[in-house]
């Protein structure tokens, strides 16, 4: 353990040994971060991922500096699919310890493969492209776009609980259970995936118990047949009526019975049959001529579906150039790394030179924005005067459009200063570049024309005069 004041190695004295500081509290903060540390790595051990990065963030809060609690939260963040985070947590451990780190490792083995890197940090961006869909209540494109990021990268859980959670709301049990039975693979105690398994169960006994409901024997009613006879009950006496034995009597009677019979289906049952028929006929050539107005509706509404899943195709394809080329997040990730790696060795100029083009706004997380502002505030200031006075070197030689080049990363590192427009402004009027010319000249009048008049009016009779 060395001293928080001047780092030497402290003994088992309350004082240092070098600068005599009273270091009691401070063994017992870092003795008390250890303990935490060894508890969130005995949970890691057994797969209880969700409960070691709560306990590595106290053991963090209590002793930031323990490089050990943070190259392991790196490491439980990788085995989640969060590798910006881990990344985060690495580079920050590397600034606290530089010498035999083993978080230069993990850094160097996650750049070494670039493809796995922009590949698995661009599933970042369909995430939250998913996650949109899913606010928006556009659970097939949600679903869609998740299937593609868990098998690109099935390791990040929060894709994989978001997923389970839009084939709950479909009734999906069967695949959610799944993507619940994966997360809890990495993570046994993940609480969200433990509370989908749950609902899960729940759902799957009131079924049971349903089904079992329906195949209980029914209630019996009462046995009619026993009650006794009331008023209202009709009693059929028996008839004394007799068949005539006379045979010739009995075969007139079934001719003319039929007869009789045939005149009435002629004129009573055959007309109503033959209007049943038209109206039948005409009923159906209603029903078809509907059946057909309702298959081109049909047939509109599928063409529009088409052509917005054509135009959300090509918004995709879009994003996903925005994304894997050279103005995405994964380069403004890549120069972020290296920027930090160029701080932790010192070299402030060349860090501050990655993130001078880099909008904090672009970057696609928290950590990694905290990160650039960190960087940002202890190099760019320093970097702007450093560029500035080679600029003016350069400009004193005549070397108009090396100086142009280093007065322009000044106002990149710098845009509050005049003078870094003012000169970039002159060395490409010297070098008749008359369009950057009046570009910066034009800055000065927009920015700068209340603070720096001289400048403001040579600017303002330069681009009236080209």
């Amino acid at each position: 353990m060395r001293c928080f004041k001047c780092g030497s190695l402290l003994t088992a004295n309350n004082t240092c040994p070098k600068c005599n500081e009273d270091v009691r509290i401070y063994k017992k903060t870092c003795q008390a971060s250890d303990k935490y540390y060894n508890l969130a790595l005995e949970k890691a051990k057994v797969r209880d991922l969700t409960g070691a990065i709560e306990t590595l963030k106290i053991a963090l809060m209590i002793n930031k500096y323990n490089v050990n609690a943070r190259n392991l939260l790196g490491l439980v963040y990788c085995e989640m699919g969060e590798v910006v985070e881990a990344l985060t947590q690495w580079v920050i451990s590397k600034n606290f310890a530089i010498d035999d780190n083993v978080a230069s490792d993990y850094i160097k083995r996650i750049q070494s493969n670039q493809n796995r890197f922009e590949m698995v940090t661009g599933t970042i961006k369909k995430f939250n492209q998913a996650l949109k869909y899913a606010k928006e209540d556009n659970t097939d494109l949600a679903i869609i776009q998740l299937k593609k990021i868990t098998l690109s990268n099935p390791s990040l859980l929060k894709a994989q609980l978001l997923l389970a959670l839009l084939y709950l709301k479909n009734d999906d049990d069967q695949r959610a259970q799944k993507c619940i039975n994966y997360v809890l693979k990495v993570d046994k105690n993940n609480t969200v995936a433990l509370r989908y398994d749950t609902e899960i169960k729940r759902k799957q006994a009131l079924k049971k118990e349903d089904v079992s409901k329906s195949f209980l024997p029914k209630r019996k009613k009462n046995n009619e047949e026993n009650k006794p006879l009331n008023g209202n009950d009709v009693i059929i006496p028996k008839s004394t009526y007799k068949e005539p034995s006379n045979g010739g009597i009995t075969i007139i009677n079934i001719l003319a019975g039929v007869v009789i019979g045939a005149a009435l289906i002629w004129f009573l049952v055959m007309p109503a049959r033959n209007k049943g028929l038209t109206s039948d006929y005409n009923k159906t050539l209603s029903d078809y001529s509907e059946q057909l107005s309702s298959a081109n509706i049909e047939v509109t509404s599928l063409q529009t579906q088409v052509d917005d899943l054509t135009a959300q195709k090509e918004a995709l394809e879009s994003q996903l150039s925005g994304v894997s080329g050279t103005d995405g997040s994964n380069a403004l990730l890549v120069s972020l790394i290296s920027s930090a790696n160029a701080y932790i060795d010192g070299d402030t100029t060349a860090a501050a030179e990655y993130i001078m083009d880099i909008d904090v706004s672009s970057l696609p997380s928290d950590e990694a924005k905290a990160l650039y502002n960190t960087i940002a505030s202890a190099t760019l200031s320093n970097a702007a005067s450093s560029f500035y006075q080679s600029g003016r070197s350069a400009y004193q030689s005549k070397e108009y459009e090396t100086a142009a080049q280093y007065f322009v990363k000044a106002y990149k590192c710098d845009s509050t200063n005049v003078n870094y427009v003012y000169y970039a402004a002159l060395s490409y009027a010297a070098l008749n570049d008359t369009e950057n010319a009046k570009t910066y000249y034009q800055i000065i009048i927009d920015d700068f024309s209340t603070s720096n008049s001289t400048y403001a009016k040579e600017a303002s009779e330069y681009v009236s005069s080209h």
